[in-house]
C-alpha cells in the first residue's frame, strides 16, 4: 500500500487524501470505497464528510482550526485544506515538518512534495483534519 494516491477526478482530492492516510496506517481502502461512505457533492467533500468517512473506516478524526505555531504540535499525518489561486479548494496530507519545510502528499499529481512553511501558509486556510487509529 502506497501513501501516494492520485486523485481520479477534479473534486476527489479529499477522498484521495483519506486513502493516503489509511494506507499510512496499513488500512486497505480505495477512493471508490471512501466515496461510497460520504455524501460527496458535485464540488467535492468538506471536513465533516471526511471526518465521518475516517470514523467509518476505523479512525478517530477531529476537524480543527490551526495557526502557524500549532503545525509543529499536531499529530501527523493530517489532512490540510488549502485555497489555491484564491478560489480553488484543495486537500493535501501533511506527513512531516522538518527544517522549516512541510513534506506533503498532493493528490493532484499523486506525489510527495516539499514546501517551505512560508509557502504553505499562503495557501493554507487553517483547517486541519487530525486522524489517528483507534488502537
Amino acid at each position: 500500500m502506497s501513501i501516494l494516491v492520485k486523485q481520479q477526478y477534479r473534486y476527489d482530492c479529499g477522498l484521495a487524501c483519506m486513502a493516503s492516510v489509511a494506507a499510512n496506517y496499513k488500512v486497505r481502502t480505495t477512493i471508490s470505497k471512501i466515496r461510497m461512505l460520504v455524501k460527496e457533492k458535485s464540488n467535492g467533500t468538506n471536513m465533516l464528510d471526511l471526518s465521518e468517512a475516517a470514523k467509518k473506516i476505523g479512525f478517530i478524526a477531529k476537524a480543527v482550526r490551526g495557526v502557524e505555531h500549532s503545525l509543529t504540535k499536531i499529530p501527523l499525518p493530517a489532512i490540510a485544506h488549502l485555497t489555491i489561486d484564491q478560489h480553488i479548494h484543495h486537500y493535501v496530507v501533511i506527513y512531516e515538518i522538518i527544517d522549516g519545510h512541510i513534506i506533503l502528499m498532493d493528490p493532484a499529481p499523486g506525489k510527495l512534495m516539499r514546501k517551505s512553511i512560508k509557502e504553505f501558509l499562503i495557501q493554507w486556510t487553517g483547517a486541519l483534519l487530525l486522524i489517528q487509529p483507534t488502537t
